[in-house]
């Protein structure tokens, strides 16, 4: 049987193609038209109320699960965990699942692999986590702590000069 939790992170995917069919809706009535057939598409798999909302380049969806938002000016939500560093670069995608307290953020940086790697085993120390593991595959990296009742996982990866960090912070 499915979780609240497991339905929405299933969703993502789902998510994922809305985003990418809805962020070129330049007209009024496109645009309209393609949030109320999201939210259709959203609520049918989720069982519960949906609202898209599309503004520009980004694309803002909110159910009782969660909250997720995708495009070119994403802001980092106001609830992100304060001892959790967030790199400089542009952030991608924000998610805020609400059943689990658990935030995702993805931000594009023009850092290599090494030095986000170096800068967040450093941060991540001196914000009091303890880092309970890293991996370094060249192309792929990440660090994983814990702290209290959460864990951190920070992955990075690196496509057509630019480095993608996932900073992934949920309860334990």
């Amino acid at each position: 049987m499915t979780t609240q939790k497991g339905k929405f992170y299933l969703l993502l995917p789902v998510l994922a193609i809305a985003v990418l069919a809805l962020v070129g809706c330049g007209k009024s009535v496109s645009r309209k038209a393609g949030e109320k057939a999201a939210e259709k598409i959203i609520e049918a798999q989720s069982g519960g109320k949906a609202n898209v909302d599309i503004n520009g380049q980004n694309v803002k969806v909110e159910t009782e699960q969660g909250k997720i938002e995708a495009g070119e000016n994403v802001k980092l939500p106001s609830d992100f965990p304060s001892d959790v560093y967030v790199i400089d670069g542009t952030i991608k995608i924000a998610i805020s699942g609400q059943a689990d307290e658990g935030q995702t953020v993805s931000i594009e940086t023009d850092k290599k692999i090494e030095e986000v790697l170096s800068i967040y085993k450093e941060k991540l120390k001196s914000d009091g986590w303890n880092i309970t593991g890293t991996m370094n595959f060249g192309e792929v990296a990440t660090v994983i702590a814990e702290k209290d009742d959460r864990s951190v996982s920070v992955s990075t990866g690196a496509s057509d000069g630019k480095t993608t960090v996932n900073i992934v912070v949920a309860k334990k």
